[in-house]
């Protein structure tokens, strides 16, 4: 009767952490995907994960307060890997809002259900980085780091240390510059476009610079975004990869 016990507890914590990381993880867990297919995912990696965890013969406390331990500790460590894993998307949100500020697109309304913001161009981007993610793969990464955290992390293996807290304010300061480098063909634009206008105010006060900043900002920006389109893509791909290395390297000092 005990085997069996412990082997429905070892499902579902099995069943916590993969629907934590799910939850989280890029495509996996946007809001379009209903809650049940989420759930479902669960469950099935959940069965598809158990001999591998099994054959590591995890040291499962039956008692309540040790399984309300081990079920928190599951959870968190499923959420903190699929929060890592969203930060790169993060930084993109990040840049499409500093690019959308700077062109005047921001009064543009178009409602992302998934984070409540309005911002035209930083949707966009997120569309295209989930393309990019899916070309290179990335959905069979996030399969791949639900197999290794239990390498790294088996069951009741979780704990807080400074390595790994070190790696994640690393890994949440490549939101700030991905954010700078997608927005900076658009920033330098804008910015000599401003040069350029304040001198034109100087020399014909008689221009009605402010009115006309607006389509000339937006226009020139619009033309930049798409001459550098491939040039992101390009930086997409290379953010990922990289991106991929520091993920699993936040896994294994965890």
């Amino acid at each position: 009767m005990e085997v069996y016990a412990l082997q429905l507890v070892l499902s579902l914590l099995l069943f916590l952490r993969c629907t934590a990381i799910i939850a989280l993880a890029p495509i996996f867990g946007h809001v379009s995907v209903p809650v049940q297919v989420k759930a479902g995912f669960g469950v099935f990696m959940a069965m598809v994960l158990y001999p591998v965890v099994a054959a590591q013969h995890p040291v499962v406390d039956l008692q309540l307060a040790g399984l309300v331990l081990l079920a928190v500790q599951e959870v968190l460590t499923g959420l903190l890997i699929g929060f890592a894993m969203g930060l790169v998307f993060s930084g993109v949100r990040a840049a499409g809002e500093l690019i959308g500020f700077d062109l005047g697109l921001s009064i543009a309304t178009a409602f992302d259900p998934e984070t409540g913001v309005n911002n035209v161009v930083g949707g966009f981007l997120y569309l295209v980085m989930l393309l990019v993610f899916m070309l290179v793969n990335g959905h069979h990464h996030v399969l791949q780091a639900m197999l290794l955290s239990y390498e790294a992390v088996p069951i009741s293996g979780f704990t807080v240390n400074g390595a790994m807290a070190q790696q994640l304010v690393a890994l949440s300061g490549v939101v700030f510059i991905i954010a700078l480098k997608c927005a900076a063909p658009i920033i330098v634009a804008s910015f000599l476009i401003n040069v350029a206008l304040a001198i034109l105010s100087r020399v014909a006060p008689q221009v009605q610079v402010f009115i006309i900043s607006f389509p000339i900002k937006i226009g020139v920006g619009l033309i930049v975004l798409m001459t550098a389109a491939p040039f992101l893509v390009y930086a997409f791909k290379t953010l990922l990869a990289g991106f991929e290395e520091d993920m699993v390297q936040l896994i294994r000092v965890m």
